[in-house]
């Protein structure tokens, strides 16, 4: 499945009162600029609007304009960067249905069995168990009398020095997480493909001797978009290849050591997130314009494609530098 990380149909979570907001969705737009577009009844477009011209037109109830307002300041749409962003504005009941549908968590498993192995090792003495979800691994902690378990929890809740009821929130609290980051790596996984044909489309252009006379611009421009592409790829495979022992931090666990974990995995929803989207809206910018590579191209000559590298692509991809700087690997615990 490829998730669309630039575009955000406000009527996905039913967190709005306005019926006009309900059938118009948001688009980050090639230059990263957010644009509400709406519809009529039958799903025709009827135009799009700014955040001002949206405010002025809609007349919205206040706790409407404060959620729009806080989704037109971000720079990815996924639902964890949602749910970090409006957790605040959001009664719980709305808050509860922002979260991937059933069937996605599920398409999730083969990417957090990894996560979670070791940690069930350590309570189920077996590292076949698996929990996609808050509520599974509640019924799993929860629902068994297995003296095994008991006894494991009982243990964890001493390192903790705290009840063992307490526990299971924190363990299912590190599930979610471990979800998160399955469901970011999986895109990051789609993603790489398309990013690096378009990178090599990219260098195509960096690397015609001719067409720099023409366009002073074209090499350091196309450079930069080559080395920030190198850079996401860097930065990302290392920050899921830091998680892949994450069970393992249970055995020696205490409180601070879990809240270290916590604090830096929810900080960098964001980061992640809006890298992964930066990338699917230059992509998809380009892509919709001359197609992908190795499928017949659309006709474009060499400076077409140069000219809206630099009027269509290469504007605003520096704010990328910002979200890679804050994407580090999982820190390194000394147990």
């Amino acid at each position: 499945m490829y998730e669309r990380f630039f575009e955000l149909p406000l009527n996905r979570w039913d967190l709005f009162s306005s019926y006009t907001l309900k059938r118009a969705r948001i688009v980050l737009v090639s230059d990263l600029t957010p644009t509400i577009d709406f519809f009529n009844a039958d799903e025709v477009g009827i135009g799009g609007r700014n955040a001002e011209q949206a405010a002025a037109e809609l007349n919205l109830a206040e706790d409407d304009k404060a959620k729009l307002q806080a989704m037109l300041r971000l720079r990815s749409y996924d639902v964890y960067t949602l749910r970090a962003a409006m957790a605040e504005l959001l009664t719980p009941e709305q808050f509860e249905r922002l979260q991937l549908p059933d069937d996605e968590k599920q398409k999730l498993e083969e990417y957090t069995r990894e996560y979670t192995r070791a940690l069930f090792k350590l309570i189920f003495e077996e590292g076949n168990v698996e929990a996609r979800d808050r509520q599974s691994m509640r019924q799993l902690l929860e629902g068994t009398s297995k003296e095994i378990v008991q006894r494991n929890v009982l243990e964890l809740a001493r390192k903790f020095s705290i009840n063992s009821e307490n526990l299971v929130n924190y363990i299912a609290g590190l599930g979610e997480m471990i979800l998160a980051i399955g469901f970011y790596r999986r895109s990051f996984e789609i993603e790489k493909k398309p990013l690096e044909n378009f990178l090599m489309d990219i260098k195509q252009l960096h690397d015609d001797r001719t067409a720099f006379y023409r366009h002073p611009q074209l090499r350091p421009r196309a450079w930069e978009i080559i080395q920030l592409g190198a850079e996401t790829h860097r930065k990302l495979s290392g920050y899921f290849e830091s998680y892949r022992d994450l069970g393992s931090i249970w055995t020696h666990i205490t409180p601070e050591r879990f809240k270290v974990l916590r604090d830096g995995i929810e900080a960098q929803y964001p980061a992640v997130g809006a890298a992964l989207c930066i990338w699917q809206v230059k992509v998809a910018s380009w892509t919709g314009r001359f197609g992908e590579r190795g499928t017949r191209r659309r006709e474009s000559t060499m400076d077409q494609r140069i000219t809206f590298m630099l009027e269509r692509i290469a504007p605003k991809l520096s704010v990328l530098e910002s979200h890679l700087k804050n994407i580090t690997v999982m820190p390194r615990i000394d147990f």
